[in-house]
């Protein structure tokens, strides 16, 4: 039986889990954190979500949009175009189902939508559509505080209870429920998150409304990024817009702005009660949920209005989501699954590893001893082989581990847990491809080592033609790696498209130097004779095709390169493959440092 999965698309923020069979749970992270921002950005670009889509404002901001599902209608305008409000919303659902196809392994058939008790069918509607225009097929849609019912304490279902949810999240919806039966809901946009950061900032003494749409972004960013820091700091430093100096916030100063707004989600609770005829004498429990509802002194305030006892449910923020997910309460919370990459990814992968490691065999098994044996050397012994076959199998080794460093990123978080990927937000990729680059240099010095012992010659010789070669590309992975943990991202088409390095340069390169190595050393079999010359400059034209690709991607420019490169390395590869070798491992440095400047230059500084 397969994973389900279940998105909580809120104002404010989108949460989803995958639910395993038995019950255990996966929160889906995004960039390290546990929620994706529900914000969009348009460009001519496209839509950009989540922590892109507030990178962008900074620079665009009449492209941004802080809450789709605060708009009514079918279409908004932005930056003067006519966007339809369900591409919107259906942009973040996408990033949603390609993190949980990358975590399940495979497309999630059975997924489910927590919804406002108070919404109709047709906002239900539009959310459902957007879902299947995202690539999700919906099975079912749950009210959120009926979702929540399975995951309350004292919910033993015994009996029938009337109970009271308040929901704060972007905003407030109170509801009472006659067991899982809706008697009364109200909601009040101006009761939740949302109103808590006006009041914060002007705490502060700023006034979003009053602010530039740049500095409002930058601002409003800075004091989520500053609420969410203090649920794990006493005290944390925020920037202010327009060059002002810095302010410290603790988590009594959120506390104190956060009142007024929780005693207004305590008042809308009462009027919930008032409407389904009740007294709040006659309410059994009051649970507070959503994500506001872990603000210090959040019950404290709720029930100085509503007249009775709150109690703050367990994991509030997640206590909907994991509900309409079925998820066991008991069950420890299941990290990311370890699936596959498919199978045309693993002959990607498989590739440059195999021919590393068969290109090593015929430079260890093809190599002359003379004057003696590595066993009895005699004075003057020395070893001819092919060194640059030894440098070409290190340069694929590397790209091997390279190109799988997210395989190696998702299996890191696997192993990790959940308070170590908020603290560290850039961890996941970023320990993948440090994990990717120091098993690429372990393999060429393994490599040297064996060929060292195997020789009898010093190991030092060896690692100039295995690690020395390679060390350019591993700094380039390094600096992605640095880059990545300063800058949480993810590129156009997902990691594993980013590093894939191409095919057509691997196989290329491999075939040539082997062929080069064979005219010049190890000779061809008796009934190839008088082909020798034809093999070998066909193998030198082959490694010029192996740099070019590397170097460019276009058909056009490849062709140009190919005939400019391989006049040159026609007549090197007259004295050998090792230059050449040298060279491709060159190139392929160069792909690594365009794909980490590609990087550098699209994902500018979280602000």
């Amino acid at each position: 039986m397969a994973a389900s999965l279940t998105i909580d698309y809120g104002a404010a923020s989108t949460r989803a889990v995958l639910t395993w069979p038995g019950g255990s749970a996966t929160t889906l992270t995004f960039g390290g954190a546990t929620e994706l921002s529900s914000a969009v950005h348009v460009s001519d670009a496209g839509i950009a979500v989540g922590p892109a889509a507030w990178q962008q404002a900074a620079t665009d901001p009449d492209g941004f949009v802080l809450s789709p599902l605060r708009h009514s209608g079918e279409q908004i305008t932005v930056a003067g175009r006519p966007v339809p409000i369900a591409d919107l919303l259906t942009a973040t659902l996408r990033q949603v189902a390609d993190e949980a196809k990358r975590v399940a392994g495979e497309p999630v058939e059975d997924v489910r939508l927590v919804v406002p008790a108070g919404w109709g069918p047709r906002k239900r509607t539009r959310l459902r559509n957007a879902a299947r225009h995202a690539g999700l097929l919906v099975s079912r849609v749950v009210e959120a505080p009926v979702a929540a019912l399975p995951q309350l304490p004292d919910q033993d279902g015994a009996s029938p209870r009337t109970l009271l949810v308040i929901d704060v999240g972007a905003g407030c919806e109170a509801t009472v429920l006659d067991g899982s039966e809706v008697l009364s809901t109200l909601a009040d946009p101006a009761a939740g998150g949302d109103q808590i950061d006006h009041e914060l900032a002007a705490a502060v003494g700023v006034d979003l409304d009053a602010l530039a749409p740049p500095q409002r972004w930058a601002a409003l960013a800075g004091i989520r990024t500053a609420k969410q820091a203090l649920a794990e700091q006493p005290a944390v430093t925020m920037p202010m817009p327009g060059g002002l100096p810095a302010v410290v916030l603790t988590a009594d100063t959120v506390r104190q702005a956060a009142q007024p707004v929780l005693e207004r989600a305590g008042q809308v609770a009462a009027e919930a009660v008032a409407n389904a005829d009740l007294k709040p004498d006659q309410i059994d429990a009051a649970y507070l949920i959503g994500a506001a509802a872990a603000t210090a002194g959040a019950a404290e305030s709720v029930a100085a209005k509503l007249g009775v006892v709150a109690q703050v449910a367990p994991r509030p923020e997640l206590v909907a989501t994991l509900g309409a997910a079925d998820a066991d309460p008991a069950a420890p919370e299941q990290g990311p699954a370890v699936a596959l990459p498919p199978a045309r990814r693993l002959l990607a992968l498989a590739l440059p590893g195999l021919a590393s490691l068969l290109l090593f065999g015929h430079f260890v098994f093809t190599a002359d001893f003379n004057n003696g044996t590595p066993t009895f050397p005699r004075e003057g012994y020395y070893v001819l082989a092919v060194w640059g076959e030894l440098t070409v199998a290190a340069v694929l080794a590397a790209i091997t581990f390279l190109q799988a460093a997210s395989l190696f990123a998702t299996i890191l978080d696997h192993q990790s847990n959940a308070a170590a990927a908020r603290a560290y937000p850039g961890s996941r990729i970023t320990s993948g491809l440090a994990l990717a680059a120091g098993a690429g240099a372990a393999v060429a010095c393994l490599y040297a080592i064996t060929a060292a012992v195997y020789f009898a010659y010093p190991t030092s010789q060896m690692l100039r033609w295995s690690l020395l070669p390679i060390l350019p590309a591993v700094a380039c992975a390094l600096v992605l790696a640095a880059l990545t943990w300063r800058r949480p991202a993810t590129p156009a088409g997902g990691w594993d498209a980013f590093l894939t390095f191409p095919a057509s340069s691997m196989i290329t390169a491999a075939v040539g130097t082997v062929a080069v190595a064979l005219w010049w050393h190890a000779g061809l079999p008796w009934w190839a004779n008088g082909w020798n010359e034809l093999v070998g400059y066909t193998g030198g034209l082959l490694m010029g095709v192996g740099i070019t690709c590397a170097l460019v991607r276009h058909v056009a420019a490849r062709i140009v390169l190919t005939v400019l490169l391989g006049f040159f390395t026609l007549i090197i590869s007259r004295s050998g493959p090792n230059i050449l070798a040298v060279i491709y491992a060159f190139a392929v440095a160069a792909w690594f440092a365009q794909r980490t400047w590609t990087l550098a230059r699209a994902t500018p500084p979280a602000r």
